[in-house]
């Protein structure tokens, strides 16, 4: 069984390891304080925190998931949880059409492309 970032395994039990729960907890806050993913990536690599992979920097998916995952609100807290999701909602650039199908807003068209 692999853990979520933040956690370790204490015999059997799963606790909060909290220098890691500690970089959790600041990848909420920056989000919330309206930092990109990019931009926490880039706070992670130059504070020399490792990615959960060992890695020496995280990917912006890896945040991403992170954010989404409800794993993590015994570590922030259900509003800081639920304020980052609905903050997720509010940046997300997808339009969805009238079936509620996910579509972008916005259609490009080829100039090599002739229309009559």
């Amino acid at each position: 069984m692999k853990l979520p970032y933040g956690y370790v395994l204490v015999g059997e039990e799963v606790a909060i390891h909290e220098e890691n729960a500690n970089v959790v907890r600041s990848i909420f806050e920056y989000y919330l304080a309206g930092a990109s993913l990019g931009k926490i990536v880039d706070m992670l690599f130059v504070k020399g925190v490792s990615s959960p992979t060992g890695k020496s920097k995280w990917t912006r998916a890896a945040v991403d998931k992170l954010l989404a995952n409800k794993k993590y609100i015994p570590i922030v807290g259900i509003s800081v949880y639920m304020d980052t999701q609905f903050e997720k909602d509010r940046r997300c650039n997808v339009d969805y059409g009238k079936a509620g199908h996910p579509r972008k807003s916005t259609r490009y068209q080829s100039s090599s492309i002739e229309m009559e």
